[in-house]
């Protein structure tokens, strides 16, 4: 064999060589792909069956934003599967229901008088309070006691904080007392991020198996439909949650085209409710409106 054969020949075993290992190479990256985009949306199969996510554990006899023991029973014996709770931390370090400590909402909640601006009150005090004079408390406990009886009950969690170090802290805290209960809980629960940064933090905690950003606190500049999507696509969160007055046609085509399903908060009015559904919304966060 001549010298330049055997050049060529060493040229072509080179270039195959090197295409081969191209072409494996994007192989991986196709079945990588392919696995987190599949795990992604199997995910979300609970999307499909859910036009209501009920809100703030239901409404129950008029009253909203109870977060009450009894509301859950009535919201879950109405067919409320998807249920959303309001989730704070007492003065002594213990997860309870309850929208915020605000002194407004106390005096809504409990008829509690305080001169600050936002008191938590103790684990001890909110247990002896009845939410209208009627309601029993919930804590985060009995709620997960109440999850691991009822196996086909999703939790949307609204954890309030935005910090990164009290994110931490708290969706630590629900995982590790979800757990305690039932280590399959966890993946029955939905948190609820509000902006790009709190997505890293969550999923630093434990691989949630659905996400919703919701865009409550996004406003002026921190809205930007478009990249919000374009980040839910690339991380496989496949719902977002806004008010009515946001949605319009722009960010539903958007939402089209990045696959995202949007639910809108908080609707009871059953011609809003049909508007939205006419408009192609997934679904609608609500306190009263359930299938019949």
């Amino acid at each position: 064999m001549s010298c330049l054969t055997e050049k060529l020949n060493n040229k072509i075993r080179k270039r195959t060589a090197a295409g081969a290992a191209l072409f494996l190479l994007i192989l991986v990256f196709v079945i990588l792909s392919f696995i987190k985009r599949s795990r992604g949306d199997a995910g979300y199969s609970w999307v499909k069956d859910t036009r209501y996510i009920v809100h703030a554990l239901g409404g129950i006899d008029g009253d909203q934003y109870t977060n009450s023991r009894e509301a859950l029973i009535n919201s879950y014996e109405r067919g409320g599967r998807v249920i959303e709770a309001d989730i704070e931390y007492t003065s002594d370090g213990e997860l309870v229901l309850i929208h915020n400590w605000k002194r407004k909402t106390l005096k809504n909640l409990f008829g509690y008088e305080t001169e600050s601006e936002e008191e938590p009150l103790s684990l001890s005090t909110f247990k002896e309070m009845k939410v209208y004079g009627k309601y029993t408390t919930m804590t985060f406990r009995e709620l997960m006691e109440f999850m691991k009886e009822h196996r086909d009950m999703m939790l949307v969690l609204d954890g309030k904080y935005g910090e990164e170090a009290d994110v931490r802290r708290q969706y630590g805290d629900i995982y590790k007392t979800a757990s305690l209960y039932d280590p399959e809980i966890p993946d029955r629960m939905i948190p609820q991020i509000y902006n790009e940064e709190m997505y890293s933090t969550i999923m630093e905690i434990y691989d949630w198996k659905s996400v919703i950003f919701t865009w409550y606190q996004l406003d002026g500049d921190t809205l930007d439909p478009e990249r919000i999507f374009r980040f839910c696509d690339e991380n496989n969160i496949r719902v977002c949650t806004m008010e009515d007055e946001k949605e319009n046609p722009l960010i539903d085509r958007t939402a089209s085209k990045y696959d995202i399903n949007i639910y809108v908060h908080t609707i009871n009015d059953e011609n809003v409710r049909d508007r939205l559904f006419d408009s192609g919304v997934a679904g609608i966060y609500t306190d009263f409106l359930f299938d019949k």
